[in-house]
């Protein structure tokens, strides 16, 4: 089966396609196991498992019955089998929910098997027939023109939901109003001085064009009216009460927009901002990607986030949002900045940015500019511009709006990509005990990475791409964390391609680039690439390494791993969502050539042995070498009542190792299952 396939619902989508059964605004609660369910089916197919793909299939059509893709790649894998007729149905039926590709279908080496029955000629001929007419029952999308300045309303009839990027998708086209020659005095955000004077001149676009988006149900809200043709999104009562209308934003637009959600999770122990959340949950912060590179400004508060109590709590800087110092209304100072510096843009500047989806991006570079920390082009490259959180005390609006109004096409940089190439792979069990992986994410402009492995230092080769004629000039920064422990190494002359080698951190106090340490305690390293522009440096990408708060390490002067006490001892914060708190601490034995032999398990009640291969231990010979281990499996299990947090625990599983040696100085042998 094609890896190819399983992606075709966005060509679905824009054929005029939706899912019938599932209401529209309940597909988000969907998306979630979609992309597992589609993970499962990646493995499945490079694994060649047959059984697998139609098992994986089968789970998605009952998740999703009325999805025309899914039920095409259940009459894939049921194709293999001897009896062709459920095949058959199952095409049959991708055809009806509108997989009608006669092409796709003939051409697919998955159905080659059922060219010898009649009826598969008959559905091809079937999809010709259907191909391009609207999928019965589902509405057809009709995008409606919106008058700028009056509120456009999401609902089923101009919204489709494009299950493999996680969006809403919303069409309509906005009428531009009749000006009247006094317009620009309807103009009351900031620096309405020089914005008044700019519209009149024409010299600035105001804010036609522009959307505004609040997802906190009105509790922290921009006054639209106070700049003129500034459009408001607002939800149908359908998508609000399925709940689609609040929290992390969700839906696409071909016009700019500048979004808020003044909220927080502030009960439990899973308690957190929206930006926080976003960065524990890979499939949210990809969207959140996504939404920046499609000109899409959204502003949260940090919100006991990176507070003085409990430090900078942020497992990556992430530049595709602005995230606030402060809860409630904190945001609302940067929204009016926002606006303000998008209705100083001029047209042509504007329409650029836009058409190239650089927006958001370079309004990232003009809020760092302005902050007053910028004096000369290289100041932007320190790494107190580019904070994890911006703090309204340090916001210059007239200088933002200024540097916006002056912002010329020719100035307008893009994103640089980043890859990762290769880097070190740590096992869960034996180099780390935490079941979830040591990638948070991967985006275009961003990289979050845990640093679970017990080795003192992680190395990454990254390479960054951008699409700027010429010989693009690249330029990586250490932004946080300390210079000693961090090596950027270049790998091409350009720097478009670099090695990146971080010393363990803890949970430290970072400086200044002038020695002075910082606020805030944080796990974090940052380091940035920047594009290296006319006038400017492009928006940073960034690579982030956290790590946990709650783990003391100590290391040998060889930087190798003595101990990790995974105790808390310090009883510091430590998000439950990266990491399953642990009752135990590890002492690591070597043997006198530096080898590691394994490891010693102290709990509360008792001590336990591992192998260096993370067995431990049954048995051992006479020299107190281990003789028999077994696997273990480590489960977090919930303990204390439902408002615990669960706690790791160690088991014991069936699978047992032998070990022998080829002496009696031998010190580490080799093993075989039993």
């Amino acid at each position: 089966m094609k890896l190819h396939k399983i992606f075709l619902s966005l060509f679905i989508l824009f054929t005029g396609m939706m899912h019938a059964e599932i209401p529209l605004f309940k597909k988000p609660q969907t998306y979630k196991q979609h992309k597992m369910l589609l993970i499962q089916m990646q493995q499945a197919m490079r694994s060649g498992n047959i059984e697998k793909m139609e098992e994986v299939c089968r789970n998605a059509v009952d998740v999703m019955p009325e999805d025309a893709v899914w039920t095409y790649n259940l009459a894939c894998a049921l194709a293999y089998r001897v009896d062709k007729s459920e095949s058959l149905q199952m095409l049959s039926r991708a055809i009806d929910l509108g997989f009608r590709n006669p092409e796709a279908i003939a051409a697919d080496t998955d159905l080659k098997r059922l060219k010898g029955e009649a009826q598969f000629a008959q559905l091809i001929a079937r999809a010709r027939l259907l191909q391009g007419q609207p999928v019965e029952g589902v509405p057809v999308v009709v995008p409606p023109t919106v008058m700028m300045g009056i509120p456009f309303e999401i609902n089923a009839s101009n919204t489709v939901w494009n299950m493999d990027v996680g969006c809403f998708q919303s069409f309509f086209k906005l009428l531009q109003p009749v000006k009247s020659d006094g317009k620009a005095s309807d103009y009351k955000g900031p620096a309405a001085d020089l914005i008044k004077t700019w519209i009149s001149e024409k010299s600035a676009s105001g804010n036609s064009g522009d959307l505004y988006m609040n997802r906190d149900r009105g509790h922290s809200k921009l006054g639209v009216k106070d700049f003129p043709d500034l459009t408001p999104v607002v939800y149908c009562k359908d998508a609000v009460e399925l709940k689609a209308d609040y929290n992390l934003p969700n839906t696409m637009f071909e016009y700019p927009l500048i979004g808020n959600s003044s909220m927080a999770m502030t009960k439990g122990p899973y308690w957190r901002s929206l930006p926080r959340a976003a960065l524990s949950d890979q499939f949210s912060s990809i969207q959140q990607c996504m939404l920046y590179l499609n000109n899409q400004m959204w502003i949260y508060p940090e919100h006991k986030d990176y507070d003085n109590e409990l430090g900078d709590l942020f497992p990556v800087n992430a530049p595709f949002y602005t995230v606030v110092q402060g809860s409630s209304f904190a945001d609302k100072v940067f929204m009016r900045a926002f606006a303000a510096a998008m209705a100083a843009f001029s047209p042509e500047t504007k329409r650029y940015m836009v058409s190239t989806k650089t927006l958001a991006p370079m309004m990232q570079v003009l809020l760092r500019c302005s902050s007053g920390k910028v004096h000369t082009p290289d100041d932007y490259l320190k790494g107190s511009v580019h904070p994890a959180v911006f703090d309204g005390a340090d916001l210059d609006v007239t200088n933002l709006v200024m540097r916006a109004h002056d912002l010329k096409p020719e100035d307008v940089l893009p994103v640089v990509n980043l890859q990762v190439v290769r880097e070190d792979s740590n096992v869960s069990g034996k180099d780390y005990f935490d079941r979830l992986p040591e990638a948070l994410f991967n985006t275009p402009c961003c990289i979050g990475r845990i640093a679970r492995g017990v080795g003192y230092q992680r190395t990454m080769v990254i390479q960054a791409q951008a699409p700027l004629k010429g010989s693009p000039e690249y330029k990586w920064v250490l932004l946080q964390g300390d210079p000693e422990k961090v090596e950027i190494k270049k790998l091409s002359s350009d720097g478009s391609r670099v090695e990146i080698n971080i010393g363990w951190h803890g949970f430290y106090r970072p400086k200044n680039s002038d020695g002075t340490p910082r606020r805030l305690m944080s796990g974090r390293v940052d380091v940035g690439c920047f594009l290296k522009g006319r006038r400017y440096y492009s928006a940073p990408s960034i690579i982030s390494v956290y790590h946990l708060p709650s783990e003391e390490r100590v290391y040998n002067e060889a930087n190798k791993i003595v101990s990790v006490d995974y105790r808390n001892p310090l009883k510091r914060y430590s998000d439950p969502v990266l990491s399953v708190q642990k009752a135990w601490k590890d002492l690591y034995a070597y043997t006198d050539s530096g080898e590691l032999k394994g490891w010693y398990r102290k709990l509360d009640d008792r001590a336990e042995r591992f192998t260096y291969a993370g067995h431990k231990v049954l048995t051992t010979d006479k020299l107190d070498r281990p003789v028999l281990a077994c696997a273990v499996s480590y489960l977090p299990r919930q303990v204390g009542g439902s408002a615990a947090l669960p706690v790791m625990t160690c088991v014991n599983t069936e699978s047992k190792f032998r070990y022998r040696y080829k002496n009696d100085k031998d010190e580490i042998g080799s093993f075989k299952p039993q």
